[in-house]
């Protein structure tokens, strides 16, 4: 019964969330125009101040969790070699390819992490999930530029790639907490206050925002990609990296971060990459929407599962 309640813990929140942006969506109180620009604030102005609040309260060294990061980094490194070959042989068009690759790999970390790793364990209580999303989110963003670039037959230019990292807002949030948590500097209250506020409305929001972007329109072109991009991300992924996971004697708050990372849905700026770099945005689009509503359902019983083992 434990581990139900947890995993319902997990779930709820998230579908009432996700419903509740797609009920707003659907009577007319959000418009495309809303969404798009509730979804720049989030990113921005909530989600960046949450990965540097969470650094700065967890006050959590980096070689603490060097074996956890050094362990995320080869596995999603390995994972899109992986994944590009088995791409490669299934599907024969390039930007499809580009688009069901991205799917695959890219996961929404950022936002799920976060969430489960809250809902598990607490608020306060997630400083090493908030290294790992700060590691992870820049390898995800340079390995998308890599294929998208190749898969449109495109130059890599790292230079360009290095710049677009630096100047993403959680790689900005992260250095910065790192640099608070090294340099032991003591925020005033009041700053700490206003920080914790705003880190509250972020995952329910962002949860939010995404329901009301579900457009399930036009699936019929590309069902098979879909099957294959939902069902790898959430069910196949998942299958694999957890055992290994628990094999290499990851635990706590290692193990929930990382299982956040293997678990999560599509992340939804693979639409807006796919769309700037010539990739399928439509079967881009349709991995992120599907992705997101069965990670729902997906989730529930990874974390059940993994309670119900005593891992977690």
């Amino acid at each position: 019964m434990e581990s139900l309640q947890m995993a319902l813990n997990v779930v709820v929140p998230m579908f009432l969330m996700l419903a509740l942006g797609c009920l707003l969506r659907r009577i007319g109180m959000f418009d495309q125009h809303t969404l798009d620009k509730m979804n720049d604030i989030c990113f921005k102005v909530f989600m960046a101040p949450l990965l540097y609040y969470n650094i700065y309260t967890a006050r959590t060294p980096i070689g603490e969790s060097g074996r956890m990061l050094l362990f995320a980094v080869v596995s999603e490194l390995l994972l899109f070699t992986g994944l590009w070959i088995i791409t490669v042989v299934i599907e024969k068009e390039n930007p499809r390819r580009a688009a069901l690759l991205q799917g695959l790999f890219r996961t929404n970390a950022v936002l799920f992490c976060t969430a489960i790793g809250t809902s598990i364990l607490g608020e306060g209580n997630i400083g090493p999930i908030s290294l790992l999303v700060s590691v992870v989110v820049p390898l995800y963003n340079v390995l998308t530029v890599i294929e998208l670039e190749i898969f449109r037959g495109g130059k890599i230019k790292p230079g360009k790639i290095a710049l677009g990292v630096l100047k993403n807002p959680y790689i900005v949030a992260a250095i910065l907490g790192y640099l608070t948590v090294a340099l032991r500097i003591q925020l005033p209250v009041p700053v700490v206050t206003s920080l914790r506020d705003i880190t509250r409305c972020s995952t329910p929001v962002a949860l939010m925002v995404l329901g009301g972007l579900f457009n399930f329109g036009a699936v019929r072109g590309n069902l098979r990609n879909i099957i294959v991009g939902v069902a790898g991300r959430l069910v196949i992924v998942p299958a694999i990296m957890l055992p290994i996971t628990i094999w290499m004697g990851f635990r706590g708050v290692e193990l929930v971060g990382l299982m956040g990372m293997f678990v999560a849905p599509t992340a939804v700026a693979s639409f807006n990459m796919a769309h700037a770099m010539d990739a399928d945005y439509d079967l881009a689009g349709h991995l992120v929407v599907f992705g997101t509503m069965f990670s729902v359902v997906t989730i529930f019983f990874w974390v059940f599962g993994l309670g119900y083992l005593g891992f977690i």
